[in-house]
Order: C-alpha cells, then sequence, then structure tokens
C-alpha cells in the first residue's frame, strides 16, 4: 500500500496499465491547447493549405489607416471549412509608414480564431525592400515552434533577376530554396508554368542545388484569382501550398511562415490600402 498523510491507499485502486496509457494519449491534445509541446504537429493531417487573406479593418482603412493582416486557413479539398486562423501584430506606425516592408509577428492558432491551441509563431524584422543585387538587409521571416522556439527562417538570397528566397532550419542548414519557375537561364520567369491566362502566380519550392525550371519542384505556394472586385478593390489574396511529399510538421510550418513573407511583399498593394474592407 502507499503511505499518505490521510491514511494507506490501497494499491489495488491504482489505474492499471492500459488505463494509465489510455489517459496519456488523451492528455496530449489538453498539453497543446494549454501551449505545451509541438503545435505545428496538427500540420502532419495537411498535404496542402488554402490560404484566405480577410478583408478587416474596413473602418480603419477608411481612415487612412493600415490594418493588420488577418488570414483563415482552411485545406485545398474543403476550402470553406476553415482549420486556422493567423492574425498579425504589429506598429501601427510602422504599417502607416512603410506598409510593404514593416516588421510584424503573426501567430497561428488551431480552429476558426484566436481561441484555439498555437500552432506555431513568426517573427518579420523591418529590412529594405525586395530588390536585385542587394548585398545586406535581406528580407527575412523567423519561424518559431508554438511556445516561441525557433525552427528556421526564410532569407532572400542575393539575385539579378527572380527573387529567391532559402529556407533553412533549426540548424541553419539549407532546406529548400522558394522562386518562380524561370526559363531563359534564370533571366525571365515561365509565366506559363501554371498554364495559360488563369491568373496563378507560382512560386515553386526546390530541392537545394536544382535548377529552378519546371519540373524540378516538390511543392509549391501559388496566389491564386481571386474574383474581380476582391482583386481590384482588396488586398485580400488567396493562396494554395501544397506541400512537399514526405515534408514532417516542421518543415510544413516553415513553408506556412514563407507563404506570409510572400504575401507581404510582393501582393500588398500600397494603392488599395483605402479601399480595402
Amino acid at each position: 500500500a502507499f503511505e499518505f498523510p490521510g491514511g494507506a491507499f490501497p494499491a489495488s485502486a491504482m489505474p492499471s496499465t492500459e488505463t494509465s496509457a489510455l489517459l496519456a494519449n488523451h492528455a496530449l491534445p489538453n498539453q497543446l491547447q494549454m501551449g505545451g509541446g509541438a503545435g505545428y504537429e496538427t500540420l502532419s493531417a495537411h498535404p496542402n493549405l488554402f490560404v484566405k487573406q480577410t478583408r478587416r479593418g474596413w473602418f480603419q482603412e477608411l481612415l487612412g489607416c493600415e490594418a493588420k493582416t488577418e488570414f483563415k486557413i482552411a485545406t485545398m479539398q474543403e476550402k470553406k471549412g476553415d482549420v486556422m486562423y493567423a492574425l498579425e501584430e504589429s506598429s501601427l506606425f510602422l504599417r502607416l509608414l512603410c506598409p510593404m516592408s514593416h516588421s510584424w509577428s503573426m501567430t497561428v492558432w488551431q480552429g476558426d480564431g484566436p481561441e484555439g491551441p498555437a500552432v506555431a509563431k513568426y517573427q518579420r524584422p523591418l529590412r529594405t525592400p525586395l530588390a536585385p543585387l542587394k548585398c545586406c538587409c535581406h528580407q527575412e521571416v523567423q519561424h518559431q515552434d508554438a511556445n516561441g522556439v525557433a525552427i528556421g527562417e526564410t532569407v532572400e538570397e542575393f539575385f539579378c533577376f527572380v527573387p529567391k528566397f532559402k529556407i533553412t532550419n533549426a540548424q541553419g542548414n539549407v532546406e529548400y530554396m522558394l522562386s518562380q519557375p524561370t526559363c531563359w537561364n534564370g533571366m525571365f520567369v515561365d509565366c506559363w508554368a501554371e498554364g495559360v491566362c488563369n491568373m496563378r502566380v507560382p512560386f515553386y519550392v526546390y530541392p537545394e542545388g536544382s535548377k529552378h525550371v519546371t519540373g524540378q519542384q516538390v511543392g509549391k505556394i501559388v496566389k491564386v484569382w481571386a474574383g474581380l472586385g476582391t482583386e481590384m478593390f482588396t488586398d485580400a489574396d488567396k493562396f494554395e501550398l501544397v506541400f512537399p511529399e514526405g515534408a514532417n510538421p516542421e518543415s510544413k510550418a516553415r513553408l506556412l511562415g514563407s507563404l506570409f513573407l510572400l504575401n507581404q511583399l510582393l501582393f500588398e498593394d500600397e494603392s488599395k490600402e483605402s479601399k480595402d474592407e
């Protein structure tokens, strides 16, 4: 028997080994909900994502203030069934001063709002705008797990014609390269990589060392047409994110953060700020 201050506790009343294992398995989701563990493990169930930027903060926009960016995240199979939610945290002053280059932090939660358990976090420092032939101050986003522990980063690489980025893991090893598909020996973007006249803008995920051409990619981030009214008058963009086959949840979290960086660098249109709903 086990001795407790209130008296003996019979060993026969202790849970069996099978019961203890069952309780431990059921306790894991609750642990994640309390912020423990690697929340990006939820990404293991998804081979792809459909990321939808919302038309948030219309009143702020009408007053000339850039609202915080918000995303609802579903899958490409169930585009209306949101499984995650992301919201930017940033300074109003910086959003007004440099809307396409300001620093921000982003948290992704499970579910359709910030009430769920955290999946991953991202930190984007202030850097000079994306441009060719830069030797310093390259654009980047730092990837973190649900507890804020670094798991890698995505950094702008030196380029002459077509922007490219390297995605590294927590040890600093290059995992993937991210770039639009190219032609003419890398001098031009391959505008027909995703077909003709479909308004799709692809960024392909390549293994390190491969040529950045159509057919060499292992995954992709594609900005898709969101509709005439949305495209003309708002910044509410939509993206397809297809993960490389066999990618682990941590790699998927880094690719999702890379998508957020691409959105701000290339698809935030300053001319639409005052019209964004």
